[in-house]
C-alpha cells in the first residue's frame, strides 16, 4: 500500500502587483487528487483583481493596496486546507 499524498499550497508568497499594470499570478499546490480549486473564504482582493476557481489572481490594479486574503484549496477528494496570503499593489 502507498502513502498518500498530504494536499499543501507549493505557493509561500502572492507576488506583489503595481497599480495600472497588468497582473496575473497562478497559485501552486501539489498533493491530493487533482484538478484543484480556489476561492477565497475571508478578506477580499485589492480592488480589480480576481481569483478564477483555478488559482489564478488576475487583474488591472487600480490604487495602492495592502490586504490579506484567505483562500481555501481544495482537491477532487473534497480535501481542503486554508491558507493567508498577504496581497499588494503598489504605487507605479
Amino acid at each position: 500500500m502507498s502513502p498518500t499524498s498530504t494536499l499543501t499550497f507549493v505557493t509561500e508568497s502572492i507576488a506583489d502587483a503595481t497599480v495600472g499594470v497588468p497582473y496575473k499570478f497562478a497559485l501552486q499546490a501539489v498533493g491530493g487528487k487533482p484538478p484543484y480549486s480556489f476561492k477565497i473564504t475571508q478578506g477580499a482582493l485589492p480592488k480589480a483583481l480576481k481569483l478564477s476557481k483555478d488559482g489564478i489572481i488576475s487583474g488591472l490594479p487600480r490604487g495602492v493596496a495592502d490586504a490579506t486574503v484567505f483562500i481555501l484549496l481544495a482537491d477532487r477528494a473534497r480535501a481542503s486546507l486554508t491558507q493567508a496570503f498577504p496581497v499588494r499593489v503598489n504605487p507605479r
